[in-house]
């Protein structure tokens, strides 16, 4: 080989490896403006609050305790047109994002001088609700049409909810919710299948200190 032929070989290998580098750097960014633009779609379509339009039980209940019994839960409990879900799209590059439902706790109380007998209808009979939230690290499915949820439920002496087995996104900013849980009826706890939509009323989510 002519030595004088080494910078030239030198050089080449260069202009070679400067291409492939800025080949990569172009490939790297413009992946990071797609993962962005995904994101971007993702806040715009379901980011935000849903508040609950319709709530049906399998089977029919009494939670109002007047003797008549309906599958339309939040007839039987006004109560439930608070419950909410809502929708965080995070920044993070494993995909994950955030998903809590705010569901009232019930809480019966009697006059002082009666026992409480689930099988009666009492006249001074009263129910109260505290609210209970449940939380989960959540991903979307590959079409975007359902959420899975990642974290078990908490098992604890006031949570109503069992499982949620199904999160079905609808469209028209709605969410169905399949689960199973805990209602407070006229013959006592029942455990029932509710299924329950939700409609997006707010694209912005406040932080615990009231701050978007």
């Amino acid at each position: 080989m002519n030595l004088h032929q080494l910078p030239l070989i030198k050089i080449g290998l260069l202009i070679t490896i400067c291409t492939i580098f800025l080949i990569s750097c172009n490939q790297k960014e413009s992946n990071e403006e797609l993962e962005q633009l995904k994101l971007e779609e993702l806040k715009a379509k379901f980011h935000g609050d849903y508040k609950l339009i319709s709530s049906d039980s399998e089977d029919a209940v009494d939670l109002n305790m007047d003797g008549t019994a309906s599958t339309n839960l939040l007839l039987e409990n006004p109560k439930l047109s608070e419950s909410r879900l809502g929708i965080r799209i995070l920044e993070s590059v494993d995909g994950y994002h955030f998903f809590d439902e705010m569901w009232p706790m019930v809480s019966s109380q009697v006059r002082r001088d009666e026992v409480f007998d689930p099988n009666k209808v009492y006249s001074t009979y009263a129910i109260s609700y505290d609210t209970y939230y449940n939380m989960s690290t959540c991903i979307f499915n590959e079409d975007y049409t359902s959420i899975q949820l990642l974290d078990a439920v908490k098992k604890d002496d006031v949570n109503t909810l069992i499982s949620i087995e199904a999160i079905i996104l609808e469209g028209n900013e709605i969410i169905k919710v399949k689960a199973l849980r805990r209602l407070y009826t006229i013959k006592g706890w029942l455990t029932c299948q509710i299924e329950s939509k939700y409609k997006r009323y707010d694209n912005q989510l406040k932080s615990a200190d009231g701050n978007y």
